[in-house]
């Protein structure tokens, strides 16, 4: 499955900076900057950060968790919590490479 292209490293505090001027309660998980693709909202909520879900998995198998692993984690501490309005989004790609 491919993913989105994430946000370039150099651009990414200021991106985090513009969502914050947008929403300053927007909640980001840690450790996963490198998997933040955009911003999004729906109408008349407030701007909330967009993830990758590949990407967030890649990340935990560079730190050494197995593929297995690394979708129990984020299942059971990540992808499932609602933290409220400003909850991530998390994103599964619908495309196939």
């Amino acid at each position: 499955m491919c993913s989105p292209s994430r946000i370039p490293a150099e651009r990414l505090e200021q991106f985090l900076e513009q969502v914050g001027e947008l929403n300053p309660d927007a909640i980001k998980f840690d450790g996963f900057d490198a998997a933040i693709i955009g911003c999004g909202n729906q109408f008349t909520k407030d701007a909330i950060l967009i993830y990758d879900e590949m990407l967030m998995v890649d990340i935990l198998i560079e730190q050494g968790m197995t593929v297995d692993e690394a979708w129990e984690y984020l299942s059971f501490n990540t992808w499932g919590a609602w933290l409220g309005e400003s909850t991530p989004i998390v994103m599964r790609s619908g495309i196939d490479c």
